[in-house]
């Protein structure tokens, strides 16, 4: 009896941590997809980027010989639900990318700016790009 109860045991812990792992796993694995997704616009303009993600930059600034385009995604609200004691909260975030370009042409338009890097940080998982 003792055994069957040690041992029943071990297998929730067992698919506790393992469950930690699959999703620790899974976040690595939609990080990896969506870098690899961002990095594909590396060589592309910023204009190409606008067409095909539908994001366009909210502000830029000058940085060595490029720019940095700053683009802010669509807002996410994420909402705790109240409890006899406290109300409930909403909280809202978005997906801010830092495009990092180089002068490419010889005007100052969209078409003029290569991509050379991206940065991202929030919750930027539903970005289709």
């Amino acid at each position: 009896m003792r055994a069957s109860i040690t041992i029943v045991a071990a297998v929730a812990l067992g698919l506790v941590v393992t469950g930690c792992q699959t999703n620790a796993e899974y976040q690595a694995a939609v990080d990896h997809d969506l870098d690899a997704r961002l990095a594909r616009f590396n060589g592309s303009t910023i204009s190409a980027f606008v067409a095909q993600t539908g994001l366009t930059p909210v502000g830029a600034y000058p940085v060595g010989s490029g720019r940095v385009f700053v683009i802010d995604g669509p807002p996410i609200h994420v909402t705790l639900a109240a409890t006899h004691v406290t109300p409930a909260v909403t909280r809202t975030s978005a997906c801010r990318l830092l495009v990092t370009t180089a002068h490419a042409g010889g005007g100052n338009t969209a078409d003029d700016w290569e991509i050379v890097g991206i940065q991202r940080s929030g919750p930027c998982n539903i970005l289709r790009a």
